[in-house]
């Protein structure tokens, strides 16, 4: 990968979940950067598994079981989305760690192979390049940066994102290295 393609060229995803179970993804937000340009978005809803609502998440996103009734599976909808995931080489997201395990889980449980390619989580990167935050959340990270936000809205959390990779990548790669947040 040279240095212009990672830059540039990336997915960024966001999963909402019903429960605390990583394979209970209720909803996907996709945005696909190409040339440091938004090229395309895509939203779903996603029926879980278990297709059991927790209150507290439910309280959070406002997703609840009727919302997903007529909704797809994550194995139904994978054949939409895997376009996005497997011509990436990058995936981002805010709290990576959360969303890569979301996707991991949910294609184990339906046996889907899929790689995982490199990962950039604007979390971790903003609390390296913006230490003076008075916290890392997403929405704080927007506010800075003037980014509006539906917070917990799969696809305005992608959206937001994949803004924020922008800036946050943009920025070290004018300072020579790209490293640094990664």
């Amino acid at each position: 990968m040279t240095k212009k393609t990672l830059v540039h060229n990336f997915t960024a995803i966001d999963f909402e979940t019903a429960n605390h179970k990583r394979t209970s993804a209720c909803q996907i937000g996709i945005v696909v950067v190409r040339n440091s340009k938004i090229v395309k978005t895509y939203s779903s809803y996603i029926k879980p598994s278990p297709n059991q609502f927790h209150p507290f998440f439910t309280g959070i996103h406002k997703i609840d079981a009727k919302t997903v009734r007529k909704a797809p599976s994550f194995k139904e909808l994978w054949t939409d989305i895997s376009e996005y995931f497997t011509d990436s080489e990058m995936l981002v997201a805010h709290n990576a760690r959360f969303d890569m395990s979301v996707l991991r889980a949910c294609c184990e449980k339906y046996k889907i192979q899929y790689e995982l390619p490199t990962h950039f989580c604007t979390c971790q990167a903003s609390r390296k390049k913006l230490p003076h935050l008075a916290n890392h959340k997403l929405s704080t990270v927007c506010t800075h940066y003037g980014i509006e936000l539906n917070h917990h809205e799969a696809l305005s959390d992608a959206n937001a994102s994949a803004l924020i990779a922008l800036k946050l990548l943009r920025k070290c790669s004018l300072k020579g290295t790209i490293k640094t947040v990664l």
